[in-house]
């Protein structure tokens, strides 16, 4: 089993920026201790320097990562 990575899971790679996803998780209602994904955000990394964060959906942040790349170049 390989370490746990701070940043998220790793969706895709645009231009030379990675995009990750962070899950937030909450407790499940009835449950004791199981946890949920209650949302997901999504970060822009370029290396390990984060560049932008926030994004609610996978395709906003990936535009966004386009934009980037672009201006970059």
């Amino acid at each position: 089993m390989g370490k746990g990575s701070t940043r998220g899971r790793y969706i895709c790679k645009v231009g030379y920026l990675d995009v990750y996803a962070v899950d937030v998780m909450r407790k499940q209602p009835g449950r004791g201790d199981k946890k949920e994904v209650g949302s997901t955000v999504y970060n822009i990394y370029h290396s390990k320097k984060l560049i932008d964060k926030g994004f609610k959906t996978k395709d906003i942040a990936v535009e966004r990562a386009k934009e980037l790349s672009v201006i970059k170049s």
